[in-house]
């Protein structure tokens, strides 16, 4: 019965600061990460991860993946893949070696470097595409070049991931 009453606070946490983020003219997806850290053990502590709690956050995810999908415009991402490749190279690259160097200098060792580097290398393609979407920008040239450039970014990331943990254990 509890999970039902956590349930019932995020939903409505999450669709209240999602109205407040539009209010203020920025995308909704703000307000529901914003719920996230006010209600979760960040800030108020009131929810806590339960199975659950992940159960249902993974199925969020799987719908909104989904959703992007759906709403990806397979002609415009062919169009502009050269864009999208080049930017999704270059969020690769320099996120990797920028907090690579940065955490190589803040004392970390050279594996736990490499790794927080490729961990900021990732994005989120479901976010990019609700903000997209809520923009009226995923039909354009950007929009297909930003979509395109976070779904390559991911791939990339995945697999320099699997490569490193591969070789480096």
């Amino acid at each position: 019965m509890q999970d039902i009453g956590n349930l019932a606070l995020i939903l409505v946490t999450t669709l209240v600061l999602a109205h407040v983020s539009r209010l203020l003219k920025m995308p909704a997806v703000i307000g529901e990460l914003l719920a996230g850290i006010l209600i979760g053990p960040a800030l108020l502590g009131w929810i806590s991860s339960t199975h659950t709690i992940s159960l249902f956050a993974e199925i969020g995810v799987i719908i909104l993946m989904f959703l992007a999908g759906l709403e990806s415009n397979l002609d415009l991402l062919k169009k502009y893949f050269k864009p999208g490749m080049l930017v999704a190279v270059i969020g690769v690259i320099v996120p990797v070696v920028v907090v690579f160097g940065f955490a190589h200098l803040w004392g970390f060792n050279l594996t736990s470097s490499l790794f927080l580097g490729i961990t900021f290398a990732a994005t989120s393609v479901s976010i990019s595409v609700e903000v997209l979407k809520e923009l009226h920008a995923l039909e354009g040239r950007n929009g297909a070049t930003i979509l395109g450039a976070a779904v390559v970014d991911d791939i990339l990331t995945v697999l320099i991931l699997s490569f490193t943990v591969a070789v480096l254990g």
